[in-house]
């Protein structure tokens, strides 16, 4: 008798378990990377920050916390760089293929231009890299405007991989 109710213990932890598992409700939390203050010479100097997403997109709640950009209370800390409302909904997609992420925006090169300056091209790509590399299943991200990876790397002044 006491094996049996160990046993229907055990059973009702585990379905416990698993359920809250799948509860939408449910956050993690991940990083965003957000430059501070004057970078310097180190253009790609940014710091992490954290933010709530549901599972099981972490890497989509990730990449569209960083778009939506730092807060109000970030900001008035030194937190800064591209991003911000004018960004956000800006995600169109994220697959990850034996490694790689790839990441496709709505094209926002209006909405920041400046981005395609040499230092503001490594500090765009800092805070990119670093929010999807944070994830031990992403080794490496290729990003894209519009499913155009040439549109992208060409805007940054770069090659497209």
């Amino acid at each position: 008798m006491k094996t049996a109710a160990l046993a229907g213990a055990v059973v009702v932890s585990l379905v416990a378990f698993f359920a809250s598992d799948a509860n939408p409700s449910r956050t993690v939390q991940v990083k965003v990377f957000f430059p501070r203050s004057d970078p310097g010479v180190r253009c790609d100097r940014v710091y992490a920050v954290p933010r709530r997403v549901s599972p099981p997109a972490v890497l989509k709640g990730a990449v569209a916390a960083l778009l939506r950009g730092p807060t109000v209370a970030e900001r008035r800390r030194g937190y800064g760089g591209w991003f911000s409302a004018r960004t956000a909904g800006m995600l169109r997609s994220i697959r990850l293929s034996q490694g790689v992420a790839y990441v496709d925006f709505r094209d926002f090169r209006r909405v920041i231009p400046g981005a395609s300056s040499s230092c503001g091209s490594a500090l765009l790509l800092a805070q990119f890299n670093r929010t999807a590399r944070q994830f031990p299943t992403v080794r490496r991200a290729i990003y894209s405007f519009n499913g155009s990876r040439r549109a992208f790397y060409e805007w940054l002044q770069l090659s497209p991989p």
